[in-house]
């Protein structure tokens, strides 16, 4: 069997990687681990846009690497283990506009394995690639980091929007009667984790829609499930939106209410929930329960190493 070892994602000076809840949750479950061995700072650039021709070719014998990565940075999310060893890839965010991109980087580096938090680009990497073994593994998130917060009638936030802008589905100034607070003034965050977390707890209503709908320039018709419908529902948030077929499939049942009309229906139905909160709270104790069943990552790897394992490789 194949040694892996898991690659540590790049530790950013200023902005959290998302790919660290995966990484963390490999490592607690006994995973073994690489070094890495990121190019210095000034050379960044060059990492993300080139890469080097190898070292040496990976042999029979030769322990695999699992790195963490999105097809826009791959080269340099791999780097420099494509040189030297067979990859896995676990790949986020693979867009339509970058799928070529990781074709291209697939068929390069000979790579056999491969895991997709996206199960429409996992069936579409199948299709193209009938060899490869391929495996959708949805996002997941580290439970511990969200309380339940306080009960819905309690809560000072009517409305907290974070992440992607919504504005595309529902124009900015379409709250201004009910206290509404954004984490994001432009494109600068305003607040920092712990302030999120805390504003997470005594919040009400979020808007929690796929980046399909809220910037299908990028995400085209991939609707796939991301960390902020388990952030909300661990946080006990009622989530007014659209649940993605992912998350309905893998819980069992919607835990979003799901969003309707155009952005004056949509303010009518959040103010309309918002006056009848405590009708929700059976809903997002609900939801906070199941996220701890089915939402961390160590869940996701538990069935990662499975799969890998029956794949002929070794991951402790």
């Amino acid at each position: 069997m194949k040694q892996i070892k898991a690659v540590p994602p790049y530790i950013h000076p200023v902005f959290l990687n998302f790919k660290m809840g995966a990484f963390d949750a490999w490592k607690t479950l006994g995973g073994s681990i690489a070094d890495s061995h990121y190019p210095m700072r000034k050379l960044h650039s060059f990492f993300f846009r080139y890469e080097l021709p190898y070292v040496k070719k990976f042999t029979k014998n030769k322990d695999a690497r699992l790195c963490f990565v999105e097809p826009v940075s791959i080269t340099f999310d791999t780097f420099p283990s494509y040189m030297t060893h067979e990859i896995i890839p676990f790949v986020w965010d693979c867009w339509p506009c970058h799928f070529e991109k990781m074709c291209t980087w697939i068929e390069k580096h000979n790579v056999r394995t491969a895991i997709f938090t996206s199960s429409q680009t996992a069936e579409l990497m199948q299709k193209r690639f009938p060899d490869l073994n391929v495996l959708f593994c949805p996002e997941g998130v580290d439970t511990t980091k969200y309380t339940e917060g306080k009960l819905l009638k309690d809560r000072s936030i009517d409305l907290l929007e974070f992440g992607r802008s919504n504005e595309k589905v529902i124009p900015a100034g379409t709250f201004k009667d009910i206290n509404h607070v954004s984490t994001k003034v432009g494109k600068t965050f305003i607040f920092n984790n712990e302030q999120l977390y805390e504003a997470m707890g005594d919040s009400k209503v979020t808007i929690c829609l796929p980046r399909s709908i809220t910037q299908p320039e990028v995400a085209g018709d991939i609707e796939t499930l991301t960390q902020r419908y388990w952030e909300c529902m661990l946080s006990r948030i009622v989530m007014v939106g659209h649940a993605p077929k992912e998350l309905i499939n893998l819980i069992g049942y919607n835990p979003c209410v799901e969003i309707c009309g155009d952005s004056s229906d949509v303010k009518r139905q959040i103010s309309d929930i918002i006056e009848h909160i405590e009708d929700f709270q059976v809903l997002v104790d609900k939801n906070r329960v199941v996220a701890l069943q089915y939402g961390d990552w160590k869940n996701r790897m538990c069935q990662v190493m499975d799969f890998l394992e029956s794949k002929g490789y070794k991951c402790s």
